[in-house]
């Protein structure tokens, strides 16, 4: 089976923002192009004496007065510093409050046009299909074969980097993951996926973060909502095209740019060739797990994380300086 897509966004967007005007710029200007109807835009407030946060929140309000499109604008502005946790979690709930459906981008995501259209295709498309739980814009094997004849696969691997959703799936997020417990001891994830390994591997990942849950909060939202989804055996769709570029390079969760950082973002033939089936592709998953999924749910020792952590600091502050000098 095969449709046309649009290349007009008829799905509300939502745009979540901090302290990057200049990449949120260009996620602005994709928004621009697509001439997005509806735009939601949540911006964290800046950390208690920050001059960066506050100068790059001005320029993001500034920015909102150049729609110069047929677009209804609903835009919140945090009085307080959320977090890299509940900071996006609290505005994707806050326009949850409004909608049923939404295309949700960071701000260092960075769309092709077909992101858009595709998905609104899928939005539409399985509305009401309760096996499946998120479309994502990322797809780290779109060379491969198992897009020869059809346009997206089914997986329990769907990033969010880039993603769409339905109030449907959201309403049952929980920060806490209060119920991995009882999970955990029904067998958890090795019930779910299709090895053993795969299982062992993210029942551990889920204890790390559950037995850390309150430090985890202050910069993680996504590990909670993938439990959720795997929880209640929920599908992903994976698009043939990688449809997002990820430009943050220098950020919370990042140590700086990777072959998955420099993967560019591609446009999708305007005619989707469906699959027959709503079944997960195994081949799929088995090289995605092995070439990606292990390298990120793998526990990292003190001295990576705290290595990690000071490249972060050490950007950031070098980022800091080079643009106060060119003021």
């Amino acid at each position: 089976m095969k449709t046309s897509i649009k290349n007009e966004s008829e799905s509300p967007v939502l745009l979540i923002t901090f302290n990057r005007a200049e990449n949120t710029r260009k996620v602005f200007e994709k928004i621009r192009e697509a001439k997005v109807k509806k735009l939601y835009v949540a911006n964290d407030a800046p950390r208690i004496g920050n001059e960066n946060d506050a100068k790059n929140r001005d320029e993001i309000r500034k920015m909102l007065n150049e729609i110069d499109w047929d677009c209804e604008l609903h835009s919140l502005f945090h009085e307080k510093n959320q977090g890299c946790g509940f900071g996006p979690a609290n505005a994707i709930t806050w326009a949850f409050e409004k909608e049923d459906k939404l295309i949700i981008l960071e701000d260092d995501c960075v769309p092709s046009l077909s992101y858009f259209s595709f998905c609104n295709e899928m939005l539409d498309k399985f509305s009401d299909d309760t096996r499946i739980w998120i479309i994502s814009g990322r797809s780290h094997q779109s060379k491969s074969t198992f897009f020869d004849k059809q346009d997206y696969i089914f997986s329990h691997y769907a990033h969010t980097w880039g993603w769409a959703t339905w109030k449907r799936c959201w309403n049952d997020f929980d920060m806490r993951m209060n119920d991995f417990p009882d999970f955990e001891k029904m067998g958890g994830a090795i019930n779910v996926l299709s090895t053993e390994e795969e299982g062992v591997l993210l029942n551990k990942s889920f204890r790390r973060i559950f037995n850390n849950i309150e430090k985890e909060i202050t910069h993680s939202w996504d590990s909670q909502f993938n439990y959720t989804i795997l929880k209640n055996g929920g599908l992903g769709i994976v698009p043939c095209k990688n449809l997002i570029q990820n430009i943050g390079a220098i950020g919370t969760h990042s140590i700086g740019k990777t072959k998955y950082t420099e993967m560019i973002a591609e446009e999708m033939s305007e005619i989707i060739r469906h699959p027959k089936f709503v079944i997960i592709n195994k081949g799929y998953e088995y090289l995605h797990f092995n070439n990606h999924i292990k390298k990120i749910y793998r526990k990292r020792s003190l001295a990576e994380r705290a290595i990690k952590k000071g490249f972060r600091i050490l950007n950031e502050e070098i980022k800091r300086i080079l643009k106060n000098e060119k003021n």
